[in-house]
């Protein structure tokens, strides 16, 4: 009978086993030991390097991304206002916001206060626009 640990005859043993019949979780141990132990050095070893740098400093200029080619706007003539201006008008009373999509996009979901004027009925509806207001027309 040879020295290494065998499962008595009739017995499975309890773990994986190596050829000769010994348990191998008496190697597999020591491996996963130093894997972690290294990962914990290197982890720490690349947090040090990166702690080095300075409040601000990065790895060099952010490049940002381009704006896609869109075509031009179909009414230049039309005044634009961004979202700031346009709440602050709101805000103030002197503007309506009118939602142009669809009926059905208006039902789903539009910005709080919007009026409903879906732009194929515009025309027709054109009497029943706020007077005396700046009308800003929104969609998505």
């Amino acid at each position: 009978m040879s020295s290494e640990m065998q499962a008595p005859q009739g017995e499975v043993p309890a773990g994986p086993v190596l050829s000769g019949g010994a348990p191998a979780i008496g190697w597999a141990i020591p491996i996963v030991v130093v894997l972690t132990v290294s990962s914990l050095i290197l982890g720490l070893a690349l947090s040090a390097v990166g702690g080095q740098r300075g409040a601000g400093e990065g790895t060099g200029p952010v490049a940002t991304a381009l704006p896609l080619a869109t075509h031009p706007a179909p009414y230049p003539g039309v005044q634009r206002l961004s979202a700031q201006e346009a709440q602050a008008k709101l805000g103030r009373g002197e503007a309506v916001l009118i939602d142009v999509r669809s009926k059905a996009a208006y039902d789903r979901l539009h910005a709080a206060g919007a009026l409903s004027f879906p732009e194929a009925e515009i025309e027709a509806r054109e009497g029943e626009l706020p007077q005396g207001v700046l009308l800003i027309l929104y969609c998505t």
